[in-house]
């Protein structure tokens, strides 16, 4: 694996469709992560800059496309040294209790550690979703919030369990 690079590229003159479009293609390519921040640029036009964390083995791809798709006249490398923590996407049987109801779903969990100690656990979006919409099956009317904290909760107290329950309060 080749070194890991920093790009910051400036844009101007595109929309978000645009822009959203590119971020899903470059994250396609390759690059691990995408951060796009609103700017104003001269005269007080909108822009935005991005910030592309990529292995340097892609840099000339990703300049090409940038220059082609984005209008891009150029990007700044910057020089960094990013330090990851250990981040495993694991699944885990959940079972979704909501009075009398229940029913089990597979779902995916990052678990966090540094030297071994768990440090936080995040359920993918798209499965908090499933079982936010699992829940309102059940006549349980809930949010996001309600769904996600309880099942990372779960996960944090039993780390190395395949199976876990949750139960939402009526």
């Amino acid at each position: 694996m080749s070194a890991t690079i920093l790009m910051l590229v400036q844009i101007d003159d595109r929309s978000g469709e645009d822009v959203g479009h590119a971020v899903d293609e470059l994250v396609a390519m390759g690059v691990h992560n995408v951060q796009l921040l609103t700017s104003q640029t001269k005269k007080g036009r909108p822009g935005i800059v991005l910030l592309l964390d990529l292995d340097q083995a892609i840099e000339d791809e990703v300049a090409v496309y940038l220059a082609a798709e984005l209008g891009a006249w150029g990007y700044h490398v910057l020089q960094t040294a990013h330090r990851h923590f250990d981040a495993v996407l694991e699944t885990r049987q959940v079972t979704l209790r909501c009075g009398t109801h229940r029913r089990t779903l597979e779902v995916r969990c990052k678990l966090f550690r540094h030297e071994g100690k768990l440090l936080r656990v995040k359920l993918e979006h798209d499965d908090a979703v499933r079982l936010r919409s699992l829940a309102r099956e059940f006549d349980h009317l809930c949010s996001l919030e309600e769904i996600r904290p309880a099942v990372e909760r779960a996960a944090r107290l039993h780390p190395d369990a395949h199976a876990l329950e949750v139960r939402l309060s009526e």
